[in-house]
């Protein structure tokens, strides 16, 4: 088979696909090394995003921070987190996975860190949106960093799994310290400690392998070069029409993943401490529990959508996600509501879980990372409103009619779903086959 051959294999649905197994073949040992490695970063990542949330009666008390104005900071973040994801997609396929996604780490460890440091609004607002540019990396690369190294048979549970399960730790973690250390030494250590974990998380990363896949595709496209004589050729995502139809499956996937989230999340105690008057000690352990659920859903998610497909798998938790929300919105009962508000939270992982993976699933290695950042930058574009419009309805229409109306959101991903491929059991040279322009 040619070097042409393979490359046109990678962009044609039509052409018969290569058994790569022996060239691409992945000792299990790395492919979990790189699992856990994108994984504990993705989990530090959490801290860094919601240790904000988690300890937000303490900034606004020490800032002077009205509703809106901490809504409006936590949409400031989710433009960083957008910027994030799309310019380190692209700079995953550029520069490689492994260096880039070390830089993810340094950037929002460093200005998390910092925004712990600072009584300036504007500057903790500024390092908040530098915060979110970093983190973002984490995911936009990681899943697709992930993807390339695991077998397809348990694909869903090494890349969503694991990685969205040790996000849901990272919570857990953040909770924690905000039970132990603001009480103590109020919240600013609670970031300034960042620095330390992704310290060590780079030093980690440097010894793993860079992704045999993207290291195959950038060979074989300097070969053809060669042969041809000119410049490697690039594909522009943009000019083939089966990959914008499938960023566009994606922003209707991560519309709802993303603003479902940040919906959810920035004001989770908040909702428990207003709505059912409980302290703010208890909302962050109820909150920890609801993440210890979700660290188990991510499995069972990411599982079933490897046993039984991304699409069925992941319909199923979005229609789970609109009953529970509902439910939960409504009720007056606390217990009511921890069973089925618990559950919206835990089905958070099990649809990240499978939408992770399945948009790393969808484009060839030469534009998987700016595949999957415009996949899910999209998303997260709509998901930038998502603090600000839910912290203004809480204080002009109550509690509860924000995440009331936020039940309608999952219709998104059953549309999405039921417009794309099924990626399941299919080795990412099929999965990822475009038709050029």
């Amino acid at each position: 088979m040619t070097t042409e051959d393979a490359r046109a294999d990678r962009t044609d649905p039509t052409a018969e696909v290569e058994d790569t197994s022996t060239k691409l073949k992945v000792p299990f040992r790395q492919s979990i090394m790189v699992a856990l490695a994108a994984g504990v970063g993705y989990g530090f990542d959490a801290y860094a995003v919601n240790i904000y949330s988690l300890v937000l009666p303490s900034i606004r008390e020490s800032l002077n921070l009205t509703v809106g104005m901490a809504g409006m900071i936590g949409s400031i973040f989710l433009v960083g987190y957008t910027v994030g994801t799309v310019g380190f997609g692209i700079a995953a396929d550029k520069f490689g996975r492994r260096d880039t996604l070390g830089v993810s780490i340094l950037v929002y460890g460093a200005t998390t860190s910092l925004g712990g440091l600072t009584s300036n609004v504007p500057l903790f607002t500024a390092l908040r949106f530098l915060t979110g540019v970093g983190g973002a990396g984490e995911l936009a690369v990681g899943a697709p960093y992930t993807a390339e190294m695991f077998p397809a048979r348990a694909r869903a549970l090494g890349t969503g799994g694991i990685m969205f399960s040790l996000y849901s730790l990272g919570f857990i973690l953040a909770g924690a310290c905000a039970l132990y250390i603001v009480p103590r030494w109020g919240w600013e250590p609670t970031f300034v400690v960042a620095i330390l974990p992704a310290g060590l998380i780079f030093v980690f990363r440097r010894y793993l392998q860079e992704s045999v896949r993207y290291t195959v595709a950038k060979v074989e496209a300097k070969a053809a070069a060669a042969k041809a004589g000119a410049s490697p050729e690039k594909l522009k995502i943009w000019k083939i029409p089966e990959a914008r139809r499938r960023i566009y499956l994606g922003w209707l996937i991560y519309s709802a993943n993303a603003f479902g989230y940040w919906g959810m999340t920035v004001f989770l105690t908040t909702f428990m401490i207003e709505k059912f008057g409980v302290s703010a000690a208890d909302a962050i352990m109820w909150s920890m529990i609801f993440y210890v659920v979700q660290f188990c859903f991510c499995y069972i998610g990411t599982g079933l959508s490897d046993l039984f497909g991304r699409r069925p798998a992941a319909i199923l938790g979005a229609l789970l996600m609109m009953a529970c929300t509902m439910v939960g919105a409504t009720t007056d009962s606390f217990t009511t509501y921890l069973v089925f508000g618990g559950t919206t939270i835990a089905l958070l992982g099990w649809l990240w879980g499978i939408g992770d993976t399945y948009l790393a699933e969808l484009f060839p290695t030469e534009i998987r990372g700016t595949g999957f950042g415009l996949s899910v930058g999209g998303g997260r574009v709509v998901s930038i409103f998502a603090p600000f419009l839910v912290g203004t309805s809480i204080a002009a229409f109550g509690i509860s009619v924000p995440y009331l109306a936020m039940s309608g959101l999952w219709v998104l991903t059953i549309i999405g779903y039921l417009l794309g491929p099924e990626t399941a059991g299919k080795e990412l040279e099929e999965t990822g086959a475009l038709v050029k322009a």
